[in-house]
C-alpha cells in the first residue's frame, strides 16, 4: 500500500510537499511521449505511448514491479522515484524513451500491447522479437489496420522473453462504462534488472521545455502545462484520450496564460502564427482532423491577438468574420458547436460575449454597441434563455468582457448561480442541482452526465478567479474551497501532479481525462 507521495519540486512549501495519496497514478509526460501507470487498476489507455507522424501508438501496456511500493517521490513531470523495502527505483523519460534504473536488482514483468489510439483490435497482432546482447528488437505488425511499429528494449540484468498471451479485463475501463474492456495482451518479458530503456527510433527527439517562473508552485503547474506542448503540433488537449490539438482548449489556455503575465513564454506567437496561416481552413472547426463545427474557434483567435497583429491582419479577419456570421447564427447555433459538445445549445452565453469582444477588438464599434444593446434588451426583458444566463458559463463571459454589466448586476447573477450550481466540496455542477435531469455521478463513456451534472475543473477555476476579482471578501469561502479542491485533485488524486478533466457532482473525484490542459492552465491563472 502506497502511504506517501512527496513532491520534491515543492520541498520548500510544506503545505504542498507531502500527502497520503488516493489511488495514485504515475503520469510522466514529455511533449511526444508519455507513460501512465496505475498500481491498482488497469486500462487499455495506460502504458507507454509515443507519437509518430501526429498519431499516438502504445508500445508497452504495463511494467509490473514485484515489490510492495511504500512511497513515491515526484521529481518533476518526467521523473519519479519508487521506494520499496529493498530498493529505490527511478522511472523517467528522456528525449529518447522510457527508462528504469534501480540501486538493487528488481524483478519486473513487461506486458506488450502495441496499439494505435482508439483501436479495439484484438486480432491480427504479430510480434517478432529478435534477441541480442543485453537488448531485444521488437517488430510489430497489425495485419488488419496495416501499420508497423519497431522499438528496442535495452537492459542490464537477466531479462528473458516469455511470449505468454493473456486475456486481460481492464477494470478501469469497465468502471467507465467502456464498451471495450477485455483484450489479449502479450506478457513479453520478465526477469531481474538494474537498468531498462525502451525507445523507438521513429519518434522525434524533443528536449524538455521548462519555465523560468520563480514562484515554485506556479512553476510546478506551468512545467506540467508545457509538458503537453509539442513544437510540431501545439498543445495536447489531454491524456490519455485527447493527445490532439483541440483549438478551443489551446486558445483558452493562451488567454489564461496571458492573464497571468507570462513573460517567459515565447510559445504564444508561434501558436498564433499557425492559426493566422490556416484561418480559412480551420476557423469553424474544433480540430484539424475528425472535426465537428466549433462556434468559438475564430472568436477565440481574435480575442488572443494583440493590437499589432489585429492591424496587420484586419482585412483577412473581417472577411473571415463575415464568413463566420453566415455559418453561425447566434440565435440558432449548430448542434454541438460549443465547448458543451454533447448538447445542442441554440444560444450560448460565452459565444455571445466572445462575439461582442471580437467586434470591439476588430474596431467595429458601432456593430459592437448595437449587439450589446440588443443582447442586454433580451437579458433584461427575460427573453434570453434562462438556462444560459444563470449558468457557470457566465464566468467565462465576465472573464472575456467584465465591463458588459455593472458590478451590482454581476453580483446578482453570480449569487443566483452559486445558489443553483455550487457544490459543497468546491466546484460547480453543469446542471441545476434541483433539476430532474441532474446527474450526481459521472457516467463515463456514456456522455449523459458530462454537461448535466459533472463538475469541470476548468470552469471551477475560472469561477474562483472571477469571484476573486469581483469581490474576494464577499466570496472568500467559495474561492478558497474551489482552490482547495483543485489542489487535492492535482496533488493527491489520480495522476500525481496533474489535474483531471472533471469530477462527479456528488463527491470530489478524478474522472474524465486524467490529464487535462485547460484544467491546469485555468488553475495556473487562479494561483
Amino acid at each position: 500500500m502506497i502511504k506517501k507521495v512527496r513532491y520534491l519540486e515543492l520541498k520548500d512549501l510544506e503545505e504542498y510537499f507531502e500527502f497520503e495519496p488516493t489511488n495514485p497514478i504515475i503520469g510522466l509526460v514529455m511533449h511526444n511521449h508519455w507513460f501512465i501507470k496505475s498500481f491498482n487498476e488497469k486500462s487499455i489507455y495506460f502504458g507507454y505511448w509515443i507519437e509518430i507522424n501526429n498519431s499516438a501508438y502504445k508500445l508497452i501496456s504495463d511494467i509490473e514491479i514485484s515489490e510492495e511500493i511504500k512511497e513515491i517521490e515526484v521529481v518533476n513531470n518526467r521523473e519519479v522515484n519508487i521506494i520499496t523495502d529493498s530498493s529505490r527505483i527511478k522511472i523517467y523519460l528522456d528525449e529518447e524513451g522510457l527508462n528504469i534504473t534501480s540501486i538493487n536488482p528488481i524483478f519486473i514483468s513487461i506486458f506488450l500491447d502495441c496499439r494505435k489510439l482508439y483501436s479495439n483490435a484484438d486480432e491480427g497482432n504479430i510480434y517478432r522479437v529478435i534477441p541480442d546482447s543485453n537488448k531485444y528488437y521488437i517488430n510489430f505488425k497489425q495485419e488488419f489496420e496495416k501499420y508497423e511499429l519497431n522499438f528496442f528494449i535495452y537492459y542490464e540484468g537477466n531479462l528473458r522473453f516469455i511470449n505468454d498471451l493473456k486475456q486481460i479485463e481492464f477494470d478501469y475501463d469497465l468502471k467507465r462504462n467502456s464498451a471495450f474492456y477485455r483484450f489479449k495482451i502479450l506478457k513479453g518479458f520478465e526477469g531481474y534488472i538494474t537498468k531498462l530503456k525502451i525507445f523507438s527510433e521513429n519518434k522525434n527527439k524533443i528536449l524538455p521545455i521548462v519555465s523560468n517562473t520563480e514562484n515554485p508552485f506556479k512553476k510546478f503547474i506551468l512545467d506540467r502545462i508545457l509538458s503537453l506542448y509539442n513544437p510540431d503540433n501545439g498543445f495536447k488537449a489531454g491524456l490519455p484520450w485527447f493527445p490532439q490539438r483541440w483549438f478551443r482548449d489551446e486558445l483558452w489556455t493562451l488567454l489564461f496564460l496571458e492573464k497571468n503575465s507570462l513573460e517567459d513564454l515565447s510559445l504564444k506567437e508561434n501558436i498564433l502564427e499557425f492559426y493566422l496561416n490556416n484561418l480559412e481552413k480551420i476557423y469553424e472547426k474544433n480540430k484539424e482532423n475528425d472535426y465537428i463545427q466549433a462556434a468559438d474557434t475564430f472568436l477565440l483567435i481574435v480575442n488572443n491577438l494583440d493590437d499589432i497583429k489585429l492591424i496587420e491582419n484586419a482585412v483577412k479577419l473581417k472577411e473571415i468574420l463575415s464568413n463566420w456570421e453566415q455559418t453561425f447564427n447566434l440565435n440558432n447555433l449548430p448542434a454541438k458547436s460549443t465547448w458543451m459538445d454533447t448538447l445542442n445549445r441554440k444560444r450560448a452565453i460565452e459565444i455571445d460575449f466572445l462575439f461582442y469582444s471580437a467586434l470591439k477588438k476588430l474596431k467595429l464599434e458601432n456593430k459592437a454597441l448595437e449587439f450589446k444593446t440588443i443582447l442586454k434588451s433580451h437579458i433584461f426583458t427575460k427573453s434570453y434563455p434562462k438556462e444560459e444566463l444563470y449558468s457557470p458559463n457566465l464566468f467565462l463571459a465576465y472573464f472575456i468582457s467584465k465591463d458588459f454589466f455593472e458590478e451590482f448586476e454581476w453580483f446578482n447573477f453570480f449569487d443566483i448561480i452559486i445558489e443553483k450550481y455550487y457544490l459543497n466540496w468546491g466546484g460547480f455542477s453543469t446542471k441545476e442541482k434541483d433539476s430532474e435531469n441532474f446527474y450526481k455521478k459521472h457516467t463515463g463513456e456514456d456522455p449523459s452526465s458530462y454537461h448535466s451534472g459533472d463538475s469541470w475543473f476548468w470552469i471551477n477555476n475560472i469561477g474562483a478567479y472571477v469571484l476573486y476579482n469581483l469581490s474576494y471578501r464577499k466570496y472568500e469561502k467559495y474561492i478558497e474551497k474551489i482552490k482547495e479542491a483543485s489542489i487535492i485533485n492535482i496533488l493527491k488524486m489520480g495522476v500525481l501532479g496533474y489535474s483531471s478533466e472533471l469530477s462527479s457532482a456528488e463527491n470530489l473525484k478524478y474522472e474524465g481525462s486524467l490529464i487535462q490542459l485547460w484544467s491546469l492552465s485555468s488553475f495556473y491563472l487562479l494561483i
